[in-house]
């Protein structure tokens, strides 16, 4: 039985899709998170369908039509429809067997069931569907309470939550996150089965685990997500160190950049301990040597126009995510914040590639060749740091053959 619903924005080309398969005798329904995210008045990112048929007869009559068609994951029914939309998830209505490693089913059968396939699916608001009906609306299938969890803002397991759990261990952190994303509590019965359960998490890799980790970081409520990893006893399984944050609900003020968040979390955490950790999680070396400057930065002592052009050296862009870092973390930069804003509104040098003069201007005034030749340069943007009035062509040079003739 189907609830109707109004309009869920489903776009044109993914309308388009479902209405040719149902000609092909092939019904399919919007699942997942784009019903979840329609329901709840968000324009969804991507549209996923469960498709009472098997693989290869969804991949056939779609090539008929024109459609590319991408085997995503045909071990597991889905391949994937490039539309005018976007790209769309087909995915075999299907259930699973047996879960030995704590995370993949160690047999799925296509059952072509709808009902199968909402049954296995981790959280209530994430395990319903959309029918199309004749006059081209929706009706809602609803099995689980979906939608009078999301009324009441909660987040809650299909069936057994202890063995939704034990299929797949991920699902600990994908409830932390959807918590996070959504606003959302988490149902009681749902939340002791995490504590319970929380051990999977060493069969996860280390790569999903970031993964969850960023998202969790990026979400609107990054701080409450901190605190409910930490309050289930999650956290050690995500950070190998077991360190203990501090201080996360300034998490909030920083933009929604997962290595600033992330080097706030970890302020001041020992650099070889953090570095370890973070390698751990198998993060880009990009993404560890940016939450490595964010939690251990280097101050300028002083907050002058001066040491603003001197953190700009040392940080280059993100000089203001620095101090936003700091003043998280109670520090008092005010005037240092000013003056770096207005050091990079000014487009004052802090790099040598700035100064008015570079290496070959040097050597056609006669300096000599070699490692001197850098050592010059080094000089001279030392003094226009101090002083970016005398970033011209003419001071420098007088400047250069003054410092040579000192040495």
């Amino acid at each position: 039985m189907t609830i109707p619903l109004t309009n869920i924005g489903c776009p044109p080309a993914v309308l388009e899709l479902i209405l040719y398969l149902k000609s092909q005798g092939i019904a399919a329904y919007p699942v997942g998170g784009c019903v979840r995210d329609a329901l709840l008045g968000i324009p969804p990112h991507d549209w996923d369908l469960a498709v009472e048929a098997h693989p290869q007869t969804v991949m056939d009559v779609c090539h008929a039509q024109g459609y590319s068609v991408i085997p995503t994951g045909l071990q597991h029914g889905t391949v994937t429809v490039v539309t005018k939309a976007g790209h769309v998830e087909c995915t075999a209505c299907r259930s699973e067997a047996g879960y030995t490693d704590g995370r993949h089913p160690d047999a799925v059968t296509f059952t072509y069931q709808l009902a199968d396939d909402l049954s296995r699916r981790d959280f209530t608001v994430n395990a319903m569907a959309a029918e199309l009906q004749d006059n081209r609306d929706f009706g809602l299938v609803d099995l689980f309470g979906g939608r009078q969890d999301l009324e009441k803002r909660i987040i809650r397991c299909v069936g057994d939550p202890q063995k939704r759990f034990a299929e797949d261990a991920l699902r600990l952190l994908r409830g932390v996150r959807f918590c996070v994303k959504l606003g959302f509590d988490m149902d009681e019965e749902t939340y002791d089965a995490l504590v319970a359960t929380k051990e999977g998490l060493t069969c996860v890799s280390r790569e999903r685990v970031a993964e969850e980790l960023r998202k969790i970081l990026c979400s609107p409520h990054p701080s409450e997500g901190i605190s409910l990893l930490t309050k289930s006893q999650l956290l050690p399984y995500v950070f190998s160190s077991g360190i203990s944050p501090c201080g996360i609900g300034e998490l909030e003020k920083l933009r929604a950049d997962f290595t600033l968040r992330c080097g706030c979390l970890m302020w001041q955490v020992p650099d070889e301990i953090l570095a370890s950790m973070l390698r751990d999680l198998k993060l880009s070396n990009a993404e560890i040597h940016a939450i490595r400057t964010y939690a251990n930065p280097t101050l300028p002592q002083g907050q002058d126009r001066a040491s603003a052009r001197r953190l700009r050296h040392l940080y280059g862009e993100r000089a203001q995510d620095v101090l936003r870092v700091w003043q998280c973390r109670g520090g008092e930069v005010d005037e240092l914040m000013a003056n770096v804003e207005l050091s990079e509104a000014l487009g004052e040098c802090v790099q040598i590639k700035s100064l008015a003069v570079d290496g070959r201007v040097l050597l056609s005034e006669g300096f000599p060749q070699g490692a001197v030749l850098g050592e010059i340069l080094a000089h001279l943007l030392e003094v226009v740091l101090e002083d970016p009035a005398k970033n011209q062509r003419e001071i420098l040079i007088e400047t250069a053959r003054s410092w040579l003739s000192s040495q």
